[in-house]
């Protein structure tokens, strides 16, 4: 097309109520069980934040971009940790098998405002290979590659062996067998859409389900080299725990959401 007319203020802003509401459907449809709505998250993700040097992204367009609060819920990786390490998801072992769950409003540290670039550019996963993803990473291979808007004979390589691949290197026994967990990058997108949600939307919120079910949760694990004089400084310490303060495995989280989690 030769001539273009430019949307309406009022037209943008009838967009934006739109993808809102596709975010609050499709992770309704997540919730409860369909997992594949984690495509048309990533669809309107990209959307709202991602502009290019052709195109401009629904919120910039808008004027909102660089005015919201930009809200960080993802574990910060953990100095020495020598374990792959994923901020936005936590295992979760339960009768169905094991799986990734986004943390939603049940996070076990406190959210954070941070800026635009630190939240779509800083990496939320790194692989047992070293290998980085960040939000920007997930959205656009999920969106442009893995059956969003489109399906591309080739994937990204760290976001296929994330997928793919258990190139977190997770894994249980079920039944006597080891089971891979499956990839995480699903989750990881429901728990951006959930970000996006409580910037967009501040009274929205949302706990995951756990299905009056047994289960277990891993998240914050860490395994470390310990210097001798830690090991030493640390050796005559009492072994009695309180829930509130720093959990003894090193993770950094409290004890009562790590180690001492209650289901």
């Amino acid at each position: 097309m030769k001539h273009k007319i430019d949307q309406t203020f009022e037209e943008l802003c009838q967009h934006l109520e739109e993808h809102v509401q596709f975010l609050l459907m499709s992770s309704d449809a997540f919730d409860k069980g369909f997992e594949g709505e984690a495509k048309r998250l990533a669809v309107s993700l990209r959307v709202l934040f991602h502009d290019t040097k052709t195109s401009k992204s629904l919120l910039a367009q808008l004027g909102r971009k660089e005015t919201l609060n930009y809200i960080d819920s993802s574990m910060p990786f953990m100095e020495g940790n020598l374990l792959s390490e994923g901020g936005l998801v936590a295992i979760i072992s339960r009768d169905k098998g094991p799986g990734y769950l986004a943390f939603l409003d049940d996070c076990p540290i406190k959210s954070r405002i941070v800026s635009f670039e630190k939240w779509w550019l800083d990496p939320v996963f790194r692989d047992a290979k070293g290998s980085l993803l960040s939000r920007k990473d997930l959205i656009l291979a999920m969106a442009n590659q893995d059956g969003g808007a489109h399906v591309d004979p080739a994937l990204n390589k760290t976001y296929a062996e994330l997928s793919r691949e258990n190139s977190m290197g997770h894994s249980f026994l079920v039944s006597g067998k080891p089971t891979k967990v499956p990839g995480p990058e699903k989750a990881a997108i429901r728990q951006i859409a959930h970000e996006a949600l409580k910037m967009l939307k501040p009274e929205y919120s949302c706990m995951p389900s756990y299905d009056n079910e047994s289960y277990a949760i891993f998240a914050g694990a860490s395994f470390r080299a310990v210097p001798d004089e830690r090991k030493r400084a640390t050796s005559n310490k009492s072994n009695v725990q309180s829930r509130n303060s720093a959990c003894g495995c090193g993770s950094g989280l409290r004890y009562k959401h790590c180690c001492g989690k209650l289901n």
